[in-house]
């Protein structure tokens, strides 16, 4: 309701509206971050399993973004709030408030007994002991600051997986990192989806939202494979993501909830394609692979890319089954994407041949 308010507020007021188009966090944007729910790509949107929803608690912010769970509770933060609120996970009641000076603090994650967060305005993550509020230590997020928008946190018990959207127009290019408490980069993906957001680390894989597919990708971190995938709860922007032990937890910023889910309902990748979408066999390949292609797509471009983001082959889509051959290729994680709709993308991993 409250975005349809701002959005009419906007409507009857031709300066705003010639001025700016914000985007779902009330941002300046050039370009929104994709023209409408209902208008998200075809292969992604409802593409997962429903979630089974076991409980929902208000987030007590408005514009929620990330979440972290401490073992016990669950923290949040939102947008221009400039608190740190630790809730109860039965009624969503405040436990306990940390003052902030990031206004716009996006990722959220909780590990070595502090909580560390990511300041999207300044491009930080800042290390938070929990006891006293003290800023223990900080550094400057990875991507390059024109062209980054800092967004999920997640710690795997040692380091720091991050996303970053890297920008605020639906970014085919949005990166996952995996960093080092000190910000020293130690991988650098593709990641899964155009305005990434929200991380979990559930003990033995990566969890990540996307939000203009409303879906949450389960990722495999040895390979950065993408295992299923599991629509987010509460509507169209779902940011926060953590784990408790057994059951995810969903942050929405269009709801203001935070939803306790099931993921027993995964889907996995291969039932991931309809008219405009991929499925590639076998994955992982060592030379050839199939990769079958929606009835949109024959006839248009592709690309296959690197970890690097550089494109390492081209070619067009002449039927919707057709074959590839990776033998010139070194082992790795490729990325196949439509060059048309960039968007639209599988990865693959190329095996050493043996």
């Amino acid at each position: 309701m409250k975005r349809c308010l701002a959005l009419a507020i906007v409507l009857c007021t031709p300066l705003l509206l010639s001025a700016q188009i914000l985007d779902m966090n009330g941002n300046p944007t050039i370009h929104p971050p994709y023209e409408a729910p209902g208008n998200a790509p075809s292969i992604m949107k409802g593409s997962g399993g429903p979630p089974v929803i076991l409980h929902v608690i208000p987030s007590q912010v408005q514009f929620t973004e990330d979440i972290a769970w401490d073992g016990k509770h669950i923290w949040v933060q939102g947008y221009n709030n400039f608190q740190l609120l630790q809730l109860s996970t039965v009624d969503g009641s405040i436990i306990k408030t940390i003052p902030t000076s990031i206004q716009r603090p996006y990722g959220l994650a909780f590990g070595d007994n502090a909580l560390w967060v990511a300041d999207t305005d300044n491009h930080m993550i800042q290390q938070v002991d929990t006891a006293t509020g003290n800023v223990l230590s900080t550094f400057p997020t990875p991507a390059q600051f024109g062209s980054s928008y800092p967004t999920g946190l997640a710690w795997d018990g040692s380091q720091l997986w991050h996303n970053d959207a890297m920008a605020t127009n639906g970014n085919p290019n949005d990166s996952t990192y995996y960093l080092t408490t000190a910000g020293q980069i130690l991988q650098h993906y593709h990641a899964y989806g155009t305005y990434v957001t929200g991380l979990a680390w559930d003990g033995q894989y990566l969890w990540s939202n996307d939000n203009p597919s409303q879906l949450i990708y389960k990722i495999d971190p040895a390979t950065f494979t993408a295992l299923g995938v599991i629509d987010a709860p509460g509507g169209p922007y779902p940011n926060g993501l953590a784990f408790d032990g057994q059951y995810l937890w969903v942050a929405n910023n269009a709801t203001d909830s935070i939803y306790k889910i099931d993921t027993s309902a995964v889907t996995g990748l291969q039932n991931i394609h309809g008219e405009n979408g991929f499925s590639v066999y076998p994955n992982p390949v060592k030379g050839w692979c199939t990769v079958e292609v929606g009835t949109k797509l024959p006839g248009s471009a592709y690309g296959i890319y690197d970890q690097q983001g550089r494109r390492v082959a081209a070619g067009t889509w002449k039927t919707n089954r057709q074959r590839l051959d990776l033998r010139g290729l070194s082992p790795g994680v490729y990325l196949v994407r439509s060059e048309e709709q960039p968007w639209i993308s599988v990865r693959l991993v190329r095996m050493a041949d043996r």
